[in-house]
Parts: C-alpha cells; sequence; structure tokens
C-alpha cells in the first residue's frame, strides 16, 4: 500500500464512529469465518466441495434459454 492509500485509510477511520469501526470489524470477521469454513470444507472433501459448488455448463445455460 502506498503512503497515500495509508493515510486515506488512516483519516476514514478516524472519522467513523467507535460503533461503526466495531460494525465493520465485525463483518470482516464474518467473512473470514466464512471463507475458513469453505476452505475447511474443501479440504475435507474436495471432490464433493467441488460437485456442490460446480458453475452450471454454457451448454446447459443455451438449452434453459431456447425451452
Amino acid at each position: 500500500m502506498s503512503k497515500k492509500q495509508k493515510s486515506t485509510a488512516n483519516n476514514q477511520e478516524k472519522t467513523m464512529s467507535h460503533e461503526e469501526q466495531l460494525e465493520r470489524e465485525n463483518e470482516l470477521l464474518r467473512l473470514e469465518v466464512a471463507y475458513l469454513k469453505k476452505l475447511k470444507a474443501f479440504r475435507e472433501n474436495q471432490d464433493a466441495f467441488l460437485e456442490k459448488h460446480k458453475l452450471p455448463s454454457p451448454s446447459n445455460l443455451n438449452k434453459k434459454d431456447f425451452d
């Protein structure tokens, strides 16, 4: 991060109330927990995780559009 970006981030933190800072931190922690849960699930069973989160193939998308 450049010095300008760091100072901008610090200025934004200073202008936020203590409650807003806590809400922001809470939001970031929730995102981190969700990410770690998905990572753990992936490591435990890669095949099942990939099957569950598989993106539809482009050929399937086209069939739905024309039906």
